[in-house]
């Protein structure tokens, strides 16, 4: 029986594009393995906490002399690294916010990278498909004025093959603010175009 663990950024509920997509992937999967489980952590509704000098000094202490917030915080962190672990395929909707990753989105990769126990060394999402779904307001392809931007799907990626992935996909939705902010008017064929194509991306990923 398969897993699926995907992960969900976007604050914008049934707005969100990141999300739209995604649950297309999700219904896809699901269809294709009947019997798999979908685990879902919702980054906006439940976000994991930033790390701090608690979270970053339990690794470097021995288990018995670590306080009580230092082992809480300690286990958190296992918990989330045991869940995507022992997940066969991973799922990453988020948009693309001031160039980058949201921060909640950076403070849970940031809680489960640790040296020696998830890291290049352990490359534990070998095996694994990894499939980031992106959402951005504009568009940042070559030949657009912010051509080389996006500096989401580079770390994504490189994230992801750090860890061992080598099946690793990214799925993009552009011009998500046409409709939004006066000057993008023009673009909104080209971001329904984009919303349809990502669906059927999505939805072929999911199948594969």
């Amino acid at each position: 029986m398969s897993t699926l663990l995907h992960i969900e950024v976007s604050p914008w509920a049934e707005n969100s594009l990141s999300r739209t997509v995604s649950a297309q992937y999700v219904a896809s999967w699901s269809a294709a393995n009947p019997d798999g489980t979908v685990i879902t952590r919702d980054l906006d509704k439940t976000p994991v906490p930033h790390l701090d000098v608690e979270s970053l000094s339990a690794g470097f202490v021995a288990e018995a002399d670590r306080s009580e917030p230092m082992a809480a915080k300690w286990g958190a962190r296992m918990y989330l690294i045991e869940e995507i672990s022992g997940a066969d395929e991973i799922l990453i909707s988020t948009p693309l916010w001031n160039y980058g990753i949201p921060s909640v989105l950076k403070a849970y990769i940031d809680n489960i990278v640790i040296p020696g126990v998830f890291d290049e060394s352990t490359a534990t999402l070998t095996g694994k498909k990894v499939t980031f779904v992106i959402a951005q307001g504009g568009s940042y392809a070559d030949g657009s004025p912010k051509a080389g931007w996006d500096y989401a799907s580079g770390y994504l990626r490189q994230f992801a093959g750090a860890m061992g992935a080598t099946d690793v996909e990214v799925v993009t939705i552009e011009f998500g603010l046409a409709g939004v902010v006066p000057a993008l008017e023009a673009f909104i064929p080209n971001k329904e175009a984009s919303i349809a194509a990502g669906k059927e991306a999505a939805k072929n990923r999911a199948a594969a």
